[in-house]
């Protein structure tokens, strides 16, 4: 799969239609790439600000790109910037997910890579969501909610094999992109 610079391809399909698998062969073909599993996988030890420092591990040297990086993620996601000292294993659900964006954009990804990145968020975090992707991105979601805000280009995927590929406008008209193969 292409993705062109700039463009943010959702990866869409009903579950087992093999979107986890994509997205993992994507980012192993990918240098540079940051990869955000389904789960939340966060440090719960850890606060907010060490979660995301860990995102930044890879440049820690340089405090000040470091800490422009974390600014921007503040600007993005402020309930996190409210949070930083707080333990990530306290946060809510929502909170989790987003700090696991976060965490993972603290990297300056060449691509950033995302499984079901808006599961059990509520309509507010999903709209942060939204509006943190930018740049080359590639997600994949079961409904629809992220792939109608933000997608350039939508991916159906079912039992492995690509059944659509579309703009976003011409995959939301095409019939095959509908309650058979989506729960919304």
């Amino acid at each position: 799969m292409i993705v062109a610079p700039g463009e943010v391809v959702a990866v869409v399909g009903p579950p087992g239609a093999g979107k986890t698998a994509l997205l993992e062969r994507i980012v192993a073909a990918t240098p540079g790439a940051a990869f955000v599993p389904a789960g939340r996988p966060i440090f719960p030890s850890l606060t907010v600000a060490e979660n995301l420092a860990v995102g930044a591990y890879r440049d820690r040297r340089d405090h000040a790109l470091v800490a422009e990086r974390r600014e921007r993620i503040h600007r993005l996601f402020p309930r996190l910037a409210e949070r930083g000292a707080q333990r990530a294993g306290t946060l809510s659900g929502g909170e989790q997910q987003l700090l696991v964006i976060a965490r993972a954009l603290m990297s300056e990804p060449s691509l950033l890579v995302l499984d079901e990145p808006t599961a059990g968020l509520g309509p507010p975090a999903v709209e942060a969501v939204a509006e943190a992707l930018e740049g080359d991105v590639v997600f994949a979601e079961t409904a629809l909610r992220l792939a109608r805000r933000r997608a350039d280009r939508v991916v159906l995927l079912d039992a492995g094999e690509v059944v659509l590929d579309a703009p976003r406008t011409a995959a939301f008209a095409d019939d095959r992109l509908g309650e058979a193969y989506l729960v919304r």
